[in-house]
C-alpha cells in the first residue's frame, strides 16, 4: 500500500534510500555507467547544503522524496544555467518512483511539487523556468505521456549509438 501523495524536502537520514531509488532508475534508465563518487557528491550537496561555503559556486538545489523510512518517490531538482545565458533555471537530475509504488498518484505529485518549487521562487526571479524530461531506455513512452499532460513539451532527445537494450517509442518518432 502506497504512503500518501506528499513531498517533504528530504533530510540527511534519507541518504541511503534516495541511493537505493537512484540505483533502481539507473537500472531502468541508465546510459552510462554510475560514477559513485560524483553522485554521492550531488547527494551529499543536495541533502546538506548547510555544509556548502558561501563562495562555493558548486551546485546547489533539493531533493523532495514520498515516505518516511523507506521512500516511495523522490526528485531531484538543482539550480544552473544554459550555456548561452546567465539566467538560472531549475534542472530535473532524477524523477522517480520506486516501481512497487506505481499504482497512485507519486509521480504526478513529485512533477507538481517541482512546479511549485518555480512558482515560489519566480517572484524574484522572473524568468526562472523547470528543465525536466525524459531520457530512458525501457518504457519512455508512458513516461512521455505522464510529462506531457503535466508540462508542455519543447524538444526531445537522441542518441547515436542506441544502447543495446534500449526500447524506443516508435509511435512518438519517427524511426527507420
Amino acid at each position: 500500500m502506497n504512503q500518501p501523495s506528499l513531498v517533504r524536502p528530504a533530510r540527511p537520514a534519507d541518504k541511503s534510500e534516495v541511493w537505493r531509488l537512484f540505483r533502481l532508475c539507473h537500472a531502468e534508465n541508465g546510459l552510462l555507467p554510475i560514477a559513485e563518487r560524483k553522485v554521492n557528491f550531488y547527494i551529499d550537496r543536495l541533502l546538506e547544503p548547510a555544509n556548502i561555503v558561501a563562495d562555493d559556486a558548486g551546485p546547489r538545489g533539493i531533493i523532495g522524496v514520498i515516505g518516511e523510512k523507506k521512500l516511495e518517490g523522490c526528485i531531484m531538482l538543482s539550480f544552473g544555467s544554459p550555456w548561452y545565458s546567465d539566467e538560472i533555471n531549475v534542472d530535473e537530475f532524477l524523477n522517480f518512483v520506486d516501481p512497487a509504488h506505481r499504482n497512485g498518484n507519486h509521480a504526478k505529485t513529485l512533477i507538481s511539487y517541482a512546479k511549485e518549487m518555480i512558482d515560489a521562487l519566480r517572484g524574484d526571479h522572473p524568468h526562472l523556468k523547470l528543465m525536466i524530461g525524459v531520457l530512458s531506455v525501457k518504457r519512455t513512452a508512458p513516461k512521455v505521456r505522464l510529462y506531457e499532460r503535466q508540462l508542455t513539451p519543447a524538444g526531445a532527445f537522441f542518441i547515436y549509438p542506441p544502447p543495446e537494450n534500449i526500447e524506443p517509442p516508435r509511435h512518438l518518432y519517427r524511426t527507420r
